[in-house]
């Protein structure tokens, strides 16, 4: 049905035949110069090579018996901050695979059309679920504390701007 989308750079491991194919490493030596690039390249390299290396067809596979050394967040604020950069990392990566499926499901054999299509369902629940949670808050305030709905929803809001801004 479909594939390992990354393989976290600590965890990896790559042959070397496929780093060094034209399209993967040309590509992944390219310098960003838009914004959509800092996030794919700069912010996400290690999901951006598997993008790069499952487009030109390379399998890529877990292996739970393996053993690595890394650093992990050990803070909320160093977790925070990580997934602050993997988020849109990952959102980016995944719209690329999904403006090039028919090339990247004709190029590799672990690549389905109906992984591509739950890959899409999971990007578009990805982006609509937090609005339609904000949504629903809202809308369960609004008869309980009998007051019209924008104000309802000011009050879900508020909080979470207040938080964006620190």
């Amino acid at each position: 049905l479909g594939c390992v989308l990354c393989s976290p750079g600590c965890f990896s491991l790559f042959r070397g035949s496929a780093l060094m194919d034209d399209n993967v490493m040309r590509t992944y030596a390219t310098r960003s110069s838009e914004a959509r690039h800092y996030l794919q390249y700069d912010q996400g390299e290690d999901r951006w090579l598997s993008t790069l290396l499952l487009q030109q067809g390379y399998k890529m596979e877990y292996c739970a018996a393996s053993d690595a050394m890394t650093h992990c967040p050990e803070t909320f604020k160093e977790f925070f901050n990580q997934r602050r950069r993997w988020i849109p990392s990952t959102l980016a990566n995944i719209m690329d695979l999904l403006q090039s499926f028919r090339t990247t499901v004709t190029a590799n054999d672990n690549i389905s059309y109906l992984y591509m299509a739950y890959q899409g369902l999971l990007m578009l629940s990805t982006v609509l679920g937090p609005a339609t949670i904000l949504l629903m808050m809202a809308g369960a305030i609004n008869p309980v504390l009998s007051i019209d709905l924008y104000q309802a929803y000011l009050i879900i809001v508020g909080p979470i701007s207040v938080y964006l801004v620190l």
